[in-house]
């Protein structure tokens, strides 16, 4: 984790050796972007010198986090993009498709309120032409479906009283596009003797900081920290099944909010699979999993990458008898959160997803893995298989094993 007190001059330490470059996937496939080189450290330097206060180039930035784990130096990219990002929206404004892009949380519940509705309309041909024309939206874009029945709506906060006890931060996807995520993360936790609460949230804020709008997430980030440190300070643990949603709290919230508050918050932050693994190590992880007899290709997120905590999910999962999961070692999936629903990005996001696409097609495992709801949505635009989340996985193991008894 990096200190905020360096925040500023972080980027003196750049050495202008191109790791960052190398690792940022969008430079790889376009040069519209100008690199996480010139549009972070460099950037920053020209700011400082009041050469220079905006750039369009850093649009095409997706705040992966690639760049922040290739630094020698530590030098903190992501959160310099972010904010020139930030500049560049103040400076040039944004459009109706940008704000709806970054206010995930709004459309998640307007879109499930009336879920079957939307579905269809997101299908029907002259309704995509109709937003490529006004709104700037791919007509060729799959959206993820949205659920009537979402998360909120059938899980009521209560108070934990076992030993362990999970305070979930459940983002905007598994609220209101995948609650079955949801659902089998507490299935998971109840296995293992731990019971879930839902404290008050928002949006983690990544899509804010993805388009620009960083007063919007630090409100945003201010909301959680408040409501979340009150369960810290009575021992809940904080777990969230989506990996932007902890990278936000791990990391962003550091940056953005900087409070000693946001500090205490992050140091009791963990990754769905990150916390299994952790259980497993003190000896607390109930391992009376039933056997699956499946095959499957793993797709790291991004994001998950960027939280340097090796590969979680996969060390989870290869703890089923004879399960077998292979990391597809592709890269970026290419959707990026918001940034592959934008037209033009669209092709950059289609030329990232290629060799992801290619990988699932050569390893023609059963099904694809990920805890990233966005790389799913590309995964399930580019290949023919179906991608399930980590959780889902082990619920379906632990549920076979107590059936078994």
């Amino acid at each position: 984790m990096f200190d905020l007190n360096q925040l500023e001059t972080s980027y003196d330490k750049c050495l202008k050796c191109n790791a960052c470059v190398a690792s940022c996937p969008v430079s790889a496939v376009t040069f519209d972007f100008g690199g996480p080189k010139h549009m972070g450290p460099e950037l920053k330097r020209l700011i400082d010198n009041q050469q220079i206060i905006d750039d369009k180039r850093i649009e095409f930035c997706t705040l992966c986090g690639n760049c922040d784990i290739s630094c020698p130096e530590n030098v903190h990219i992501s959160t310099l993009t972010a904010y020139a990002k930030a500049i560049h929206t103040e400076k040039s404004g944004s459009g109706f498709r940008d704000f709806v892009l970054s206010n995930a949380e709004l459309v998640g519940k307007m879109a499930s309120a009336f879920a079957p509705v939307t579905n269809l309309a997101m299908k029907m041909k002259p309704i995509r032409k109709m937003m490529d024309k006004m709104m700037d939206i791919p007509e060729d874009r799959r959206f993820p479906s949205y659920r009537f029945k979402n998360f909120k709506r059938i899980y009521k906060n209560k108070t934990a009283g076992s030993k362990r006890k999970v305070a979930y931060f459940v983002g905007c996807y598994a609220t209101y596009n995948a609650p079955e995520v949801a659902e089998s993360f507490v299935k998971v936790m109840k296995f293992n003797g731990i019971e879930v609460v839902r404290p008050c949230q928002k949006c983690c804020g990544i899509p804010m900081l993805a388009n620009g709008r960083m007063k919007q997430a630090r409100k945003n980030a201010d909301y959680n920290i408040k409501s979340l440190l009150p369960y810290v300070r009575q021992g809940y643990d904080v777990v969230a099944t989506c990996t932007s949603c902890s990278l936000a709290l791990k990391k962003e919230y550091l940056s953005i909010d900087g409070t000693d508050e946001a500090r205490e918050l992050a140091a009791h932050v963990y990754d769905a699979g990150e916390y299994l693994r952790m259980l497993k190590e003190n000896g607390e992880l109930n391992m009376n999993l039933a056997p699956l007899k499946e095959t499957a290709g793993y797709h790291a997120p991004c994001h998950m990458k960027a939280q340097g905590m090796g590969n979680p999910a996969m060390d989870i999962l290869e703890l089923i008898p004879e399960y077998t999961v292979q990391d597809l070692g592709a890269g970026c999936c290419g959707q990026c959160g918001t940034f592959g629903f934008k037209k033009e990005k669209y092709d950059v996001s289609m030329k990232l997803g290629r060799a992801m696409a290619q990988s699932v097609e050569e390893l023609n495992a059963d099904y694809t893995v990920t805890e990233c709801g966005m790389c799913k949505n590309q995964l399930d635009q580019l290949t023919d298989k179906a991608v399930k989340h980590p959780m889902q996985i082990l619920a379906e193991s632990y549920e076979r094993a107590k059936q078994a008894v």
